[in-house]
């Protein structure tokens, strides 16, 4: 068994013990003052990770619920996916599962499709929608969103939807401030919290534009989390004790305030950084993406190691990594310094991979 403070899987991750403890409080009925008063809390919390007035809404689900609500009844025909690594390839394929057009413009390995590309492309295509993934969890990419939704904006009536699952709460997201019209992620990465939250932030243009869709589902029809999100409700029945989790967890980020969370994040990435430009070389190492584009969530190496005989000593050690993800899944494998985890954190895992990788 992994010890506490040495599971750095790029989500889920880590999840401290007084949050799990949450969890063990007896249940309540998710149509009282009680259960109204919770979500008023943790809404109120989340509006500040997203940078909107509006409340986010809170799904029981992956954050794959909540790419998927976003392409819904966000989407109409046309759409233009931004794609930086394989989780950006899934959103674009989720889009064409819910029978939308596709065009991608993708990245080379560990870099960003440039912006004046994404503009061309906008200009020339009739695109109704543009999907973007901010950190990019499988290579450590962060996309510059800001500059995205400024270009998206130039366009008449074309809306901006964006995976943050592996960036919310770990950096900063303005979604109002960027002209953002749906912002996803999900509970078990830089919110470090057990999997099966999502959350939505989404614009008055996104819910103007899903008033005029047919099918936007059941399940995820963002009208009824309008209507319900009103009343500090749920539509459904939600996953109760993970809002109890949410609600230790937001009351700790208040404490931190977001701003020194995302202050510690930044210094985590810099920890990791350094170390990687003093010493991936000589170790066999190839960081995937270029200091400019690194995100704070997330660091991606290509090692000479076969990926499973490396996670496999490092298992040996008492730290879990992450593997790499496709078509880089046999040489490269990750480190998640996200969520609850320090500096402290960071580099103690960091000298443990530098002691396995010299015993080759």
């Amino acid at each position: 068994m992994i010890q506490a403070g040495r599971f750095f899987v790029p989500g889920p991750t880590e999840v401290r013990p007084e949050v799990l403890d949450a969890m063990r409080r007896p249940l309540i009925f998710h149509r009282t003052p009680e259960m109204e008063a919770l979500m008023r809390r943790v809404t109120a919390g989340l509006s500040a990770v997203f940078g909107t007035k509006r409340a986010v809404h809170v799904i029981t689900g992956s954050g794959t619920s909540a790419m998927e609500l976003a392409i819904r009844n966000g989407s109409v025909k046309k759409v233009l996916s931004v794609i930086h690594g394989d989780f950006g390839e899934r959103f674009a394929n989720l889009a064409e599962g819910c029978g939308r057009q596709l065009v991608r413009l993708r990245a080379e390995p560990g870099d960003v499709v440039p912006l004046d590309k994404i503009r061309d492309a906008l200009t020339s295509g009739g695109f109704d929608t543009v999907l973007a993934t901010h950190s990019e969890t499988a290579l450590g990419v962060l996309a510059d969103i800001a500059g995205i939704g400024a270009i998206v904006r130039e366009q008449q009536d074309c809306l901006l939807l964006v995976d943050a699952v592996s960036s919310a709460g770990a950096t900063r997201i303005a979604t109002d401030e960027w002209g953002l019209d749906a912002v996803v992620s999900a509970s078990q990465k830089s919110f470090a919290l057990p999997p099966g939250l999502a959350f939505a932030a989404v614009s008055e243009r996104f819910v103007a534009r899903a008033r005029s869709l047919p099918d936007r589902g059941a399940y995820l029809d963002v009208l009824k989390y309008e209507e319900f999100t009103a009343k500090n409700q749920s539509p459904t029945t939600p996953a109760i004790s993970l809002l109890f989790a949410l609600d230790r967890q937001m009351a700790d980020v208040e404490k931190e305030t977001v701003a020194g969370r995302f202050k510690r994040h930044d210094a985590m990435l810099a920890a990791c950084s350094k170390w990687t430009d003093a010493k991936a070389g000589e170790l066999g190492l190839t960081p995937m993406v270029k200091p400019a584009h690194r995100s704070p969530s997330v660091t991606c190496f290509r090692t000479t190691w076969k990926t499973a005989d490396l996670l496999t000593a490092m298992r040996a050690e008492g730290f879990e990594l992450g593997g790499g993800q496709p078509p880089f899944t046999a040489d490269t494998f990750r480190v998640g310094h996200m969520g609850d985890h320090s500096v402290a954190g960071v580099t103690a895992v960091l000298d443990v991979l530098e002691r396995v990788l010299r015993k080759r």
